[in-house]
């Protein structure tokens, strides 16, 4: 996986933006939700090219 794939869809987050808040202390979803606005919007699966 690429680190500039896009993970969130709905926020815009990519999997380099979760490793970073990693890095940055994140230990749970709470965390990486907080630093990130990953899976804040819940429209993923919405706007996933996929549909997942």
């Amino acid at each position: 996986m690429d680190n500039r794939e896009v993970i969130c869809y709905c926020a815009g987050v990519t999997k380099a933006q979760i490793l970073e808040a990693l890095d940055n202390g994140a230990r749970n979803l709470d965390d990486i939700k907080q630093m990130t606005g990953a899976c804040t919007i819940g429209r993923c699966k919405e706007l996933s090219p996929t549909g997942k």
